[in-house]
């Protein structure tokens, strides 16, 4: 995990950055929030897809990376949501008028729909059930959808790239905190102690609090959760970019799965009856 970190060593977090096979995260460090944004973007050939592309106030930003990259946005196909919260979806009228593509696709769950419409977008909407719970590219590169209902709402889903074996895995195995860097991986000792509680070898910060306790603020329930699991850590990934927090290795996702999957605490079986 300490090589994963590493990777942060050399990284200008003003620029965009490659992570592998045509895939870039074209976010920014809000220094001043801690709930940082991550869209992501694929580049295929001379195709293109956005995912979970920014609030309004994130466009500039994530716009410029985009164009950093290379890519002409005409060259954009389609904006992919896994749900519907402003902090994705708001600049979809942006986007939309930079793209300038008549046949862009808005794809989401049916569900998300009815929701995302409301932010006054233009595009048609693509139904990822209608799809078969696949993109294709023009390549024949295809990105597959796997649901995870009510994490955190009813239509959310992940999507799995198999070329990169990056799980873009939206809210899930995110966190809201100060401390942040692109790449993290949980130091060795969580992995073979079995719990990570705290840091051991260096007594530094540790951040899986953190992760757990986003989990229990904003999924609803352990039986989602624990229901999104069992879907998830089945999929052959090697990394996992999420919206919110740091790009993480296979190896501290499997941490952070081990602990979600004991807690029993989530959203609503938190709340205490009031006496």
């Amino acid at each position: 995990m300490q090589a994963f970190n590493k990777r942060n060593d050399s990284i200008d977090f003003d620029r965009v950055v490659s992570l592998n096979n045509g895939v870039w995260w074209v976010g920014f460090q809000d220094k001043e929030s801690g709930l940082r944004c991550n869209p992501y973007l694929i580049i295929e050939g001379d195709e293109a897809v956005l995912l979970d592309g920014g609030s309004r106030p994130d466009f500039p930003v994530v716009m410029m990376k985009i164009l950093e990259t290379g890519l002409d946005p005409h060259k954009i196909s389609a904006l992919i949501y896994d749900h519907y919260d402003p902090d994705l979806c708001g600049s979809i009228p942006n986007l939309e008028d930079m793209i300038e593509n008549p046949e862009l696709k808005l794809v989401t769950s049916g569900f998300s729909q009815m929701f995302i419409r409301h932010y006054g977008t233009r595009s048609q909407f693509f139904n990822i059930a209608d799809m078969g719970y696949k993109f294709t590219f023009k390549t024949g590169r295809q990105l597959e959808f796997v649901t995870i209902p009510y994490c955190h709402n009813r239509g959310s889903y992940v999507v799995f790239d198999p070329q990169s074996k990056i799980l873009f895995s939206g809210d899930m195995f995110g966190t809201y905190e100060k401390v942040w860097t692109l790449f993290y991986g949980f130091p060795d000792e969580c992995s073979s102690a079995g719990s990570c509680v705290e840091c051991q070898n260096d007594k530094s910060f540790c951040r899986l609090p953190g992760y757990l306790d986003f989990h229990r603020k904003l999924m609803p329930s352990s039986k989602a959760v624990h229901f999104a699991l069992k879907k998830l850590k089945g999929i052959p990934f090697e990394m996992v970019a999420s919206q919110h927090g740091s790009i993480l290795d296979r190896s501290s996702v499997d941490v952070l799965i081990k602990e979600l999957e004991s807690c029993n605490d989530i959203g609503i079986d938190q709340v205490q009856p009031e006496e």
